[in-house]
């Protein structure tokens, strides 16, 4: 019996790397389910804000990619036409969309799926990675809402699956799609092959390293993380790793940067390769995002993986991190709390710390053997594909 065909659209995908946590969920995902389906991804043939096209990639034709297959797409080819060759090359049984805002990557295919204008009629899965969340949604709120009144004006997401990766997105769908919606849960994956722990520096009392590593945009909030080392006593240095991907957003975190006190400092350090964080991540004392919200946060995992203690906001899947012993999970309305964590952390000599990262790494690894999330999926798809 040959096996059923996904196909899915993904605003970027490998060898790109700089749109953050949507690759890594999509790739760990096929990564799982390689064996079970014949998997193929339509997708841009850049990385996010480059002008350059991936090397050697022509449009037209499928490149075998960690156990699928890529059509990338260019930008004067990136047409309903193209997209309408890309599906009927691929024959899919269930189309999957990693997004439900991205203009061409879901926005285009669903219209031309809504008036009849893709090849066959297969099942559609859409996984909004938290695009509904009212974090993501107070961002370019006005244009946001005036596209959602749109979308189902049109009824461009009619008689669609939903995946959401947990109970608080599977309420957001619904409160935008309805109580009648086919939401199913199924959390984010982990990585096939977890990477080994890398050797850390020793703690030093009385001082704190901590690491931001993250897209630099108002949804990672590291305006927020700089504001609230102002508030925080000990000796703190805070590196920066990320695409800049909003310029002026930047300037307004050098600007609050420029006022902090002698005894804090910040440096941006720029975008960082992949397969480079985990050794990037065990250099430090603790990872910062008070993030306005994230659907999963693979950066987060692979900091508890490197044994580095996070200190995040409530806005994410990953809490009870105190009890636990892997850092902590507080409310932004509340800065003076993680100010608090932060001179705590600065005050552990290295044999209190060396419990805190050995808590980080527990915590990780008990996610990631727990197979729940894997059959959850696995049912999702088989559901939807009708199986």
């Amino acid at each position: 019996m040959s096996r059923k065909t996904i196909l899915c659209f993904a605003s970027y995908y490998l060898p790109g790397y700089k749109s953050g946590g949507p690759v890594r969920s999509l790739s760990n995902m096929l990564g799982w389910l390689r064996e079970d389906y014949d998997l193929r991804i339509v997708t841009r043939d850049h990385d996010l804000g480059d002008a350059t096209p991936y090397p050697g990639r022509t449009a037209g034709r499928w490149y075998p990619q960690d156990g699928a297959q890529v059509w990338y797409l260019t930008r004067p080819h990136w047409t309903p036409g193209a997209i309408r060759r890309a599906v009927a090359a691929a024959r899919p049984d269930l189309l999957y969309f990693q997004s439900f805002l991205d203009p061409v990557a879901t926005i285009v295919p669903l219209f031309l799926r809504r008036f009849g204008l893709l090849p066959g009629a297969a099942p559609v899965v859409i996984a909004p990675r938290g695009e509904l969340s009212p974090g993501a949604l107070s961002l370019k709120a006005r244009k946001k809402a005036l596209f959602l009144v749109l979308a189902r004006w049109l009824g461009l997401y009619r008689n669609v699956s939903w995946h959401a990766t947990s109970a608080a997105e599977a309420a957001h769908i619904r409160s935008w799609a309805g109580d009648g919606a086919r939401v199913s849960i199924a959390p984010n994956l982990p990585p096939r092959d977890l990477p080994a722990l890398a050797p850390r520096p020793p703690k030093q009392k009385g001082e704190v390293h901590l690491v931001f590593l993250s897209r630099i945009s108002p949804m990672k909030n590291l305006l927020g993380a700089v504001q609230l080392l102002a508030m925080v006593k000990a000796r703190v240095t805070l590196d920066v790793y990320g695409v800049l991907e909003d310029q002026h957003y930047w300037h307004e975190c050098e600007r609050m940067i420029a006022t902090l006190p002698a005894h804090v400092t910040v440096s941006c350090r720029g975008a960082v390769l992949p397969g480079h964080v985990p050794a990037i991540l065990s250099r430090y004392d603790a990872f910062l995002l008070p993030t306005l919200g994230e659907n999963f946060g693979h950066a987060i995992l692979e900091s508890l993986l490197a044994g580095c203690p996070v200190i995040i906001s409530d806005r994410t899947p990953w809490r009870d991190l105190a009890a636990n012993r892997a850092g902590a999970d507080l409310p932004l309305e509340l800065p003076d709390r993680f100010a608090a964590v932060i001179d705590d952390l600065a005050d552990m000599d290295g044999a209190r710390f060396a419990e805190w990262a050995g808590g980080a790494r527990e915590y990780a690894l008990a996610f990631c053997h727990d197979g729940d999330a894997l059959q959850a999926t696995r049912r999702l798809l088989a559901t939807a594909i009708g199986a």
